[in-house]
């Protein structure tokens, strides 16, 4: 897989949800403001991207290394048992995430039998489920991939790829 795809995938993902609910929100604050004819589907096509940016957010966060944690107990822990730990609460996550997609993958059939669609624009509610489970799915090679790190003593390198990834963010914005 190209480097650049595989670094940024998610980031490239959120970014065009977070332009595609921008321009749609300034569309219809102007539509409604100016034109006195708000856009009907606007609202509807916003709240699914920020459903599934928060999906796709937590792949991201995952391969950036810069997922919420309390670590006050870890820190005074030996290095060992820091991997050791660290690796137990990413094998749950593993275990969560498969019964989250698991049940992701169930609300889509449901959808799909009962046909299901989204009330203004009526989109398939299965596409929807689809979208989300593929985001889990992503999540769940992410913490495969940051498990192998830790286990072949690169855990370290997570944080400085994070680093780079900000860095060429910051490089291309200009």
């Amino acid at each position: 897989m190209n480097k650049g795809i595989e670094k940024n995938f998610e980031l490239g993902i959120l970014a065009v949800l977070l332009g595609i609910m921008s321009v749609l929100s300034f569309a219809n604050v102007i539509a409604r403001y100016v034109f006195h004819n708000a856009i009907f589907w606007s609202d509807e096509i916003c709240c699914f991207c920020l459903s599934l940016s928060a999906f796709f957010a937590l792949p991201a966060s995952i391969r950036l290394g810069v997922s919420i944690k309390v670590d006050t107990f870890t820190s005074i822990l030996s290095r060992p048992l820091q991997k050791i730990l660290t690796l137990i609460c990413n094998v749950i996550m593993l275990i969560f995430l498969g019964l989250l997609t698991k049940g992701t993958f169930e609300c889509m059939s449901k959808a799909i039998e009962s046909k299901q669609a989204s009330p203004a624009l009526h989109i398939p509610m299965s596409v929807m489920y689809f979208l989300m489970g593929i985001a889990v799915i992503l999540a769940i090679l992410r913490y495969i991939q940051y498990i192998i790190k830790i286990i072949m003593n690169k855990e370290e390198k997570v944080l400085t790829e994070a680093d780079e990834v900000i860095k060429d963010a910051r490089e291309n914005a200009r």
